[in-house]
């Protein structure tokens, strides 16, 4: 029985062609919207809509940690709200498959227990991220498609196809008996995309005839006038590059960015050459979505990255994970020249075919460096823009979603706060009233009722770091001595003690790391010995040692300080003997 029987036969969810209202139409229903994430940020997003004894949550991303969260992997919501509503939540509508709105599934739908609902493309990125959790067989997944309806408790959803950087991605039109809001996930009005499949203007025109309470918008590119350009215009300029190149071309976009492979790859077989995916994260995506039918590309095209040396430069090019510069990526590790099988060579064409991330750019800055310094010719966004083109909306498009949707109230969404606010701008221009313009950043509780909307508080929220397999086992606490470790060292004092005497055995052993270097500060820490020595009463019987190990800590953090003006983690080491 596959996941999408089982889910159509459980007994809270029912999937309808119509909408049935339960209750009075009329009657004063509180609607609430809460932005886990993807508000005051660009990365994840998640997004709460909670009527009576319902939840629907929209998407489940990750984001990208900042350089001062050491050594944090990423960034997944809090939904320490939901904790005790996990009866209450119908479903997890997913708008597409980029990892800041998939990305942290895997680390909280055991805590959500509820079904995933997604496009065809979607469902299999989503399956692939559960399949190395281990937890695809325990998560119900529904394949949907755009223009299907369906009752999730008191809302009625309906997916509508929009434009973005990945094929099958959708916006949702979601209903109660107080009224209808479009939530758009990212979007731009593409009219000449690579899969043919345009933004429904029709819907989205048929809904703004009807009535929409509110309109929840991806407001990215909010400061950008115009259009973005279309996701087409990226082929011609991967063709120029590889007609000219002298040798390989290695080009770097989000692994998830499909329509970019597909160019990448069409451009590769107009100049014969063989095509060599680098990298788990964009090799999974790219046999995922071959084997959904997203992607077209000849068997004998592609090369295995061991079987490299064996194909002219001419002849390559090399489809790369890691355009944010994420640490242990293929792209970074060929940077570093640490890659097993690729590594930089003079004349190399990189191409980066994605803008950093905002909070990324230093790292991806670092990479460029890099490579260019290993003899890379390297194109970014700083210096071309022809390798890249937004999956969002500019303010004439946005203007363009406004003016098809006639909301009553405006909620910005998926954006930073400065382009929230230009967004509010926009939104005034098309008649929204200034007042009926929310803007809301992370953990906000915006309300809907039928005499009004309005900002009502918001919940507590922290950013959840992921570790390794950890999973909000790095807190404040460790992120603080990590920083401490960082940027002051440590030092280590290595007390011997008598165990049945309680005094102390031969000198203390002091040990720096990231501190001093200890060869060329002798002096240093002969003194340092000494200031443990007096802190242990020099010599006299011990009686309480946690208050000697506090007394070791704050006599020689003293000590350091007023000899070096650093402050480094001390951390003393008692030795029973």
């Amino acid at each position: 029985m596959s996941n999408n029987d089982n889910f159509k036969k459980s007994k809270n969810t029912q999937i309808n062609n119509k909408f049935k209202p339960k209750g009075n139409p009329l009657s004063n229903k509180t609607l609430r919207f809460i932005p886990l994430g993807g508000n005051g940020q660009v990365t994840k997003n998640m997004f709460v809509y909670e009527y009576e004894n319902d939840i629907v949550l929209v998407d489940c991303g990750m984001g990208f940690p900042s350089e001062q969260l050491y050594g944090v992997d990423m960034v997944i919501p809090d939904i320490s709200y939901l904790r005790d509503k996990q009866s209450k939540i119908r479903g997890l509508l997913i708008t597409h498959g980029h990892e800041d709105h998939i990305g942290a599934i895997p680390y909280l739908i055991d805590k959500l227990q509820t079904p995933i609902f997604a496009t065809k493309l979607t469902v299999g990125l989503i399956k692939n991220k559960l399949k190395e959790a281990n937890k695809l067989n325990s998560t119900k997944i529904v394949e949907i498609k755009p223009s299907e309806q369906f009752q999730l408790g008191q809302f009625r959803v309906e997916a509508f196809q929009v434009s973005h950087s990945i094929p099958d991605s959708v916006g949702y039109a979601i209903s109660t008996p107080l009224g209808t809001t479009i939530h758009t996930g990212d979007y731009k009005f593409d009219w000449t995309p690579l899969d043919g499949k345009v933004t429904d203007v029709d819907l989205l025109t048929e809904y703004g005839r009807k009535g929409v309470l509110a309109l929840m918008s991806d407001c990215l590119r909010s400061e950008k006038p115009g259009n973005t350009l279309s996701e087409a215009a990226i082929q011609e300029k991967f063709e120029e590059v590889m007609e000219h190149a002298s040798g390989r071309v290695m080009i770097t976009t989000f692994a998830s960015n499909i329509s970019r492979v597909q160019q990448a790859i069409n451009a590769s077989m107009k100049f014969n050459r063989k095509v060599c995916v680098i990298g788990r994260s964009m090799d999974n995506n790219v046999q995922t979505a071959q084997a959904l039918g997203y992607i077209s590309i000849p068997r004998d095209l592609l090369v295995k990255q061991e079987n490299l040396d064996k194909v002219n430069d001419k002849n390559v090019t090399l489809l790369v994970a890691g355009s944010q510069g994420q640490p242990g990526s293929a792209l970074n590790r060929i940077a570093n020249g640490d890659h097993n099988f690729v590594y930089i060579k003079p004349g190399d064409e990189v191409i980066f075919s994605a803008d950093p991330i905002p909070g990324n750019q230093d790292a991806v800055y670092d990479m460029i460096d890099n490579l260019s310094r290993l003899g890379a010719n390297v194109k970014y966004s700083d210096i071309t823009s022809d390798f890249h083109v937004s999956g969002h909306a500019a303010q004439d498009e946005l203007i363009l979603m406004l003016s098809l949707t006639k909301p009553k109230y405006v909620v910005p969404i998926s954006a930073m706060h400065r382009m929230m606010r230009q967004y509010a701008v926009l939104a005034e221009s098309t008649g929204v009233k200034k007042q009926n313009v929310l803007i809301v950043d992370e953990a906000a509780i915006v309300e809907f009722d039928q005499s009004g909307a309005r900002i009502k508080g918001e919940i507590h929220t922290e950013n959840i770091f992921v570790d390794g397999i950890g999973v909000g086992d790095v807190g404040e606490v460790v992120l603080r001595d990590r920083k401490v470790l960082a940027e002051e060292g440590i030092v280590v004092v290595i007390v011997t003690v008598d165990k049945h005497r309680s005094n102390l055995i031969g000198e203390p052993d002091i040990v720096s790391r990231g501190f001093v270097y200890m060869k060329q500060s002798e002096q240093l820490i002969k003194e340092a010995t000494d200031t443990v020595k007096t802190s242990l009463g020099n010599g006299e019987k011990i009686k309480n040692w946690l208050t000697v190990r506090e007394k070791i800590v704050s006599d020689l953090e003293r000590f350091l300080y007023r000899k070096t003006q650093r402050r480094p983690m001390v951390v003393p080491v008692i030795v029973d003997v």
